[in-house]
């Protein structure tokens, strides 16, 4: 339905368009695919488990939490898993910046990013953590934050062994791994570096269960690593000089004969470059940015000096690659439908 609605609107215009998929969609079906392999599916609209963390909120002190710092099996895990430790250094690293940036739009995506460095142990105040939201499954980040509170009050809950371990997982596949992803997942020219990179952390995440379903849910999902939309990855700072010159000289590779819209998950490989991406066919990219590709010519040390590889990182920029209007479309739909049925009231949602 998706993909003939976005074909039709290409024939009334007359002409191809970028196809950019919603980057925080994609992130929430890796998450609820997590989330599954690890506490089981749900039939209905909520999740039993977080129902029963908020029914419970005013018998908890959240001020008291356990945290990868004070539970003997993490401390043990960590000291005896390099990797694990090194992913949750990186994430300390990352999150403690992303929380001193203060750049966050809305309060949740603050308080995702507080969680989940409380719970590796970063410093912060002992405040009480702010009453449990919406619990609906088509709340994007419910799963994410609902898990590291319940993972660091579980001693105050009364849980399941199973649901121990696997509220457990998914934490800690929030706070080491998710959280940045989601966190960068606006960020248009970071997109196809960070699909890359993921992979590459997926293969060797320490909990393969999890990371098999995360990764089979993102190779379902791979748009940003197109021919066209490789495109990206040219204006992303990370990429260094030499893979610049190699994805400027796979310019000139035949595209592929199937007009794909995403990468097939098949197709990418632990051993694939971003240059390996990059066709002919990436040209089309800069073409419908309305950018002038002169830059391309030159070394790509001195493109942060050309006023043509500013014009075009600048309209790169400016592409929507998420679309949160859409997560609140749903809630209000869902307030509409199942809220109070007096007439003020559905005036009041319908006008918000």
């Amino acid at each position: 339905m998706v993909q003939g609605a976005c074909i039709r609107i290409e024939q009334e215009l007359g002409r191809s368009l970028l196809w950019l998929a919603c980057r925080h969609h994609v992130h929430e079906v890796i998450l609820k695919d997590v989330f599954e392999a690890s506490l089981g599916s749900s039939s209905g609209p909520d999740i039993g488990i977080f129902k029963r963390l908020r029914d419970r909120w005013s018998f908890v002190d959240s001020s008291q939490r356990d945290t990868v710092e004070t539970s003997e099996d993490l401390v043990e895990f960590f000291a005896t898993n390099d990797t694990a430790s090194r992913l949750k250094d990186d994430a300390l690293a990352f999150l403690k910046e992303a929380l001193m940036s203060k750049n966050h739009p809305r309060e949740d995506y603050e308080e995702l990013l507080r969680l989940s460095y409380l719970f590796l142990g970063g410093e912060g105040p002992a405040k009480p953590f702010r009453h449990p939201g919406a619990l609906h499954q088509a709340r994007w980040m419910a799963k994410a934050i609902y898990c590291l509170k319940l993972q660091m009050l579980k001693s105050q809950l009364s849980l399941t062994g199973r649901e121990k371990a696997g509220v457990e997982r998914v934490a800690l596949f929030v706070a080491l791994v998710y959280c940045k992803q989601w966190h960068e997942a606006p960020i248009s020219v970071k997109a196809p570096l960070n699909d890359v990179l993921f992979l590459e952390i997926l293969k060797t995440y320490p909990d393969q269960t999890v990371a098999k379903a995360a990764e089979q849910a993102l190779r379902r999902h791979l748009w940003y690593v197109s021919e066209e939309n490789a495109g990206l990855a040219f204006f992303n700072s990370r990429i260094d000089v030499e893979e610049k010159k190699q994805m400027v000289k796979a310019l000139d590779k035949p595209a592929s004969k199937k007009e794909l819209k995403r990468l097939e998950g098949k197709k990418m490989t632990m051993s694939s470059s971003l240059s390996s991406f990059v066709t002919s066919k990436t040209r089309s990219f800069f073409q419908k940015l309305d950018a002038d590709e002169g830059f391309l010519a030159k070394d790509p040390a001195l493109w942060e000096e050309d006023d043509r590889f500013k014009d075009a990182r600048k309209r790169a920029l400016g592409l929507r690659v998420v679309n949160d209007a859409a997560e609140r479309g749903i809630a209000l739909v869902q307030r509409y439908t199942w809220g109070p049925r007096s007439r003020p009231h559905r005036r009041s949602i319908s006008s918000s």
